[in-house]
């Protein structure tokens, strides 16, 4: 399948999922999708940021701000993909005003619920259409230094590659721990090891292989483990993993 007829198709891929079972109705709180190129060009960044941030993580999101994510050196963009908690949506109604850079999703901030907000951001970047050499999913909690990651992509990842750059697991074990919050049971995953995959919050790819990670949320039933299920979907879509020391747990 030409991966180009993806982009037009978005919507179709949502029902497709929502069938599946790997998402829910009504899909975003807020999207700011109309708005997200209003002050910047998007048909020439460097590089895009989707950082999964908690909804309470205010300070998280105000010290990105502030400091990696406002670097003027390169053309970037930044976009905190956040869920929902009740008495906090005042709160984000007045951060959106101020620096319109959050997509809330119609789901509960809680662990579990992480995968959701890589599966929704890879799907609101093919409704988005937007161009950018390569993008980095990451969690609020990490330090980037911008310009050393856009090196590694530069040298590493070319524009047809189907690649996932950042610390890699090989083969781990299936965590059977009841109490573990990322315990897996045997019922969602009856096998005794994990595909290698890349860890959630050091994923480093480009533009090709978000459409195709897309193509494959398709195919490949959904477990509760973010990485883990990314990893499972690379696999089955022969998207390289590629480890990189310079991408801590």
């Amino acid at each position: 399948m030409e991966m180009d007829l993806l982009m037009p198709h978005s919507k179709q891929i949502i029902k497709d999922i929502r069938e599946k079972g790997n998402i829910k109705e009504d899909a975003y709180k807020i999207d700011p999708s109309e708005h997200f190129c209003d002050y910047t060009a998007c048909d020439s960044l460097q590089m895009l940021f989707v950082v999964k941030s908690h909804v309470m993580n205010f300070g998280h999101r105000y010290a990105i701000r502030k400091t990696w994510g406002g670097v003027k050196q390169l053309r970037i963009k930044k976009e905190f993909i956040i869920g929902y908690i009740d008495i906090a949506t005042p709160f984000i109604e007045e951060e959106l005003k101020q620096y319109n850079d959050i997509v809330q999703l119609n789901i509960v901030d809680t662990y579990e619920n992480l995968v959701y907000k890589t599966i929704y951001s890879i799907l609101w970047l093919l409704d988005l259409n937007i161009e950018t050499e390569f993008i980095r999913f990451l969690d609020d909690d990490r330090l980037v230094k911008t310009l050393n990651v856009y090196n590694i992509a530069s040298t590493q990842i070319a524009p047809s590659d189907l690649v996932m750059i950042g610390h890699k697991l090989n083969f781990p074990r299936p965590q059977r721990d009841v109490t573990s919050k990322v315990y897996l049971s045997p019922a969602e995953y009856p096998f005794s090891y994990l595909p290698s995959h890349i860890i959630g919050g050091t994923m480093l790819t480009n533009m090709k292989t978000v459409k195709m990670l897309a193509f494959g949320i398709l195919y490949v039933k959904l477990i509760p483990i973010e990485d883990c299920y990314f990893g499972i979907v690379a696999a089955a879509f022969d998207i390289e993993m590629k480890h990189h020391s310079g991408f801590l747990k």
